[in-house]
């Protein structure tokens, strides 16, 4: 828009000082550049969205250039004078314009409005030139814009349907990777990507030695829920369950569905004490929601954190265990592995007994 507005203003200033500047242009030129600075100026302060934006200045193009065409003709005739093949040089800019900012369909009819009128003008002007016999029409000028027009248009069109099947064929391979990476149910990931993800961050994590913790959990007592409220109620819930705990968890942190009830969070840069504060938040956050039939949902969660040596695997089944020991030890609550070791927490202000797994992991039990 500045460059255009700075083509016209130099033209005029141009036309001036030359003294080969219509009357039309004289004030369109100034009036034009003038309606685009302040469009300019609305678009800036956010005042007119940008499609009106759009609009706004292909309609003017279209207007001015048909002005421009019809006034030409109109000089010649009253003149007698032939063409000249300035005026063409710009409106190709007309059928651009329209491509880009119309849609496909829009901008070939008005396309094509635009090049019947011209035509319907350029006839006329070429039966008054036979009828009144003046010599010095050129209508090889004429011709030549017109064919020049049908090819623009031809052209653009071509261009314009290649574009609509690019983005077309985009859109349905994202649908489809979206697809292949999220869960139908919940809308957050689902197993596979979540694979991939926990891989991608062990490889981060071993580079730059950057903490990161896995938190593991299900729902407590799905099942019986499931089998009294039924199974689309089920799948409610945890449509419901996906959507609260995506909103406290940070954006940043891959999150999704592991299988069945079961979910699984990678909290990246974060040590084991603040991933147990985050589940212990989460599991809070469930234990005082509402559900949908005022039911009541609960869930175990386990927790470990990445050291060194430690494969997906490795992380997925120190997390699991510390899942279960939740669900032993009562269900609703949080247990952390770390080293062959599960750790103590605290709900409210009742300590969780320590678990001596010493036996089991292979490890000592942490103070």
């Amino acid at each position: 828009m500045p460059i255009g507005v700075l083509s016209m203003l130099i033209i005029w200033v141009i036309g001036i000082l030359q003294h080969d500047l219509n009357p039309l242009n004289f004030y369109a030129l100034p009036a034009v550049g003038s309606l685009f600075i302040i469009l300019i100026l609305l678009l800036w302060r956010e005042v007119i969205p940008f499609h009106s934006f759009e609009l706004v200045v292909y309609g003017t193009v279209l207007a001015y250039s048909l002005c421009e065409f019809v006034w030409e003709v109109i000089l010649c005739l009253l003149t007698g004078m032939s063409l000249s093949p300035n005026f063409t040089l710009w409106i190709p800019f007309v059928f651009i314009l329209g491509f880009l900012i119309l849609d496909t369909g829009r901008a070939l009819l008005y396309s094509v409005v635009f090049s019947v009128v011209t035509l319907v003008v350029g006839a006329s002007y070429y039966f008054y030139s036979i009828i009144h016999k003046q010599a010095a029409v050129n209508f090889s000028i004429l011709l030549q814009f017109y064919f020049a027009s049908v090819f623009y248009i031809a052209v653009l069109y071509l261009v314009a349907r290649i574009k609509e099947r690019y983005i077309s064929e985009r859109e349905a391979a994202s649908d489809m990777s979206k697809l292949a990476m999220t869960d139908p149910l919940t809308q957050i990931h689902n197993r596979l990507i979540l694979t991939r993800l926990l891989k991608d961050e062990l490889n981060r994590v071993e580079r730059y030695g950057s903490p990161l913790s896995v938190l593991l959990f299900d729902l407590d007592n799905f099942k019986t829920i499931n089998d009294t409220l039924g199974h689309n109620m089920g799948d409610i819930i945890l449509r419901e369950v996906a959507h609260l705990l995506r909103q406290q968890i940070r954006t940043s942190d891959p999150f999704g569905r592991w299988g069945g009830d079961e979910f699984l969070c990678l909290v990246t840069n974060t040590d084991s004490s603040q991933a147990v504060e985050l589940a212990d938040r989460l599991r809070a956050a469930l234990h005082r929601f509402r559900f949908t039939e005022n039911c009541k949902v609960t869930a175990s969660f386990g927790v470990t954190t990445y050291q060194k040596g430690d494969t997906s695997e490795s992380l997925i089944r120190r997390a699991d265990l510390g899942l279960y020991k939740a669900k032993g030890n009562g269900r609703d609550r949080v247990e952390v592995v770390l080293a062959g070791v599960t750790l103590p927490l605290f709900e409210g202000e009742k300590p969780y007994p320590i678990v001596d797994d010493d036996d089991e992991l292979g490890g000592a039990v942490a103070d």
